[in-house]
């Protein structure tokens, strides 16, 4: 009954979720098939460099690896990148995965089962890419679809990082384009990583970051709403709370929501320029955004911030939704470009 309610709130959801039946599930036998006839190639190894005590968020994270259905060929990965953006309206549009990279150096920072990793590898001519995560399980998904992919091991290095140390193990001005999506909200210094991508970037280049977004259905409707005051799902809780348990668990231990101006603040402050693109939308926020807006704005109960938000809200030709020109889903996407000079910044 509840699919049938999610279906007629966003029809989207429907083909969505045939395909991830589909692609992950039936049809997993047609993947084991094809890839014995392909054949695989080496896994690459997984450096550990950092031999630092951890901290709960390391614990945390190895034990509550990222969502990562069973890969069996490359086909059937290829097709999950594409399932990936279908999932997330604006995903592929906001971030610019994967681009041309030609002839660069990529560094995926909080790399997790390989997602990100894979479609730089086989789609952005990069020649080489460095993966780094916490959780060595990740990293171990993210080598089998390497593998798959017969990815040259010459383009490609893992390697197991600590919460505990900010340090990026790799020389100065390195690297050509980082990519950390949805990592830094989950950190114990993100303005110390930032720092850290700011030294290890060549003077100009570029890096995407992703970080949950205060300005987003997410927050101020999925949450604030259904789950606070529809579902009273989180009795006791602050917003922020809140916000945590329906993300990640409140066992989670670090999960921030940032407001836009607070964390591109923090980007300027070690040396980069940047601009905010906008958030990235999940199927949740859109059923939540049908479902429950006019209520929300006619409810009483409802603190008036919120209601503010979703009353300006505009829609494109899509009807997804946008919050003062930019897209208001929860995964905010920020573009930064280095400004320090070869001798610092």
């Amino acid at each position: 009954m509840e699919k049938i309610k999610k279906a007629l709130a966003y029809p989207p959801s429907v083909l969505n979720y045939a395909l991830e039946k589909f692609v992950f599930g039936f049809a997993n036998p047609f993947w084991s098939l094809v890839a014995r006839q392909r054949g695989m190639g080496m896994k690459p190894e997984i450096k550990t460099i950092n031999s630092n005590p951890a901290t709960v968020i390391d614990e945390f994270w190895s034990a509550n690896t990222v969502y990562a259905p069973p890969m069996r060929s490359a086909l059937q990965s290829r097709m999950n990148i594409e399932w990936r953006f279908r999932i997330h309206p604006m995903f592929k549009e906001l971030t610019g995965l994967y681009g041309d990279h030609s002839n660069e150096v990529i560094l995926d920072y909080g790399c997790g089962p390989g997602n990100d990793i894979v479609g730089f590898a086989i789609r952005s001519h990069a020649s080489k890419i460095i993966g780094m995560d916490i959780s060595t399980q990740s990293l171990s998904l993210a080598a089998h679809r390497l593998a798959l992919h017969n990815v040259d091991l010459g383009r490609v290095e893992l390697t197991q990082i600590r919460d505990s140390s900010p340090v990026i193990p790799l020389p100065d001005s390195s690297v050509d384009f980082i990519s950390c999506q949805g990592i830094l909200m989950h950190t114990s210094e993100p303005a110390k990583i930032l720092a850290e991508f700011s030294r290890v970037l060549k003077p100009d280049a570029k890096a995407c970051i992703m970080v949950y977004s205060q300005p987003s259905i997410w927050f101020n409707l999925y949450t604030a709403y259904e789950q606070m005051i529809v579902k009273d799902a989180f009795p006791g809780k602050s917003l922020e709370q809140a916000f945590t348990g329906n993300t990640d668990g409140l066992d989670c231990p670090m999960s921030r929501c940032f407001p836009i101006e607070d964390f591109s603040s923090m980007c300027r402050s070690v040396g980069f320029e940047c601009t905010y693109a906008g958030g990235y939308l999940t199927e949740t926020e859109m059923i939540a955004l049908r479902r429950y807006r006019k209520q929300a704005l006619g409810d009483p109960r409802f603190a008036k911030q919120h209601k503010d938000f979703l009353g300006v809200l505009e829609f494109d030709k899509r009807s997804l939704p946008m919050y003062k020109g930019l897209y208001a889903g929860v995964s905010g996407v920020y573009h930064l470009t280095s400004k320090k000079t070869s001798i610092g910044f």
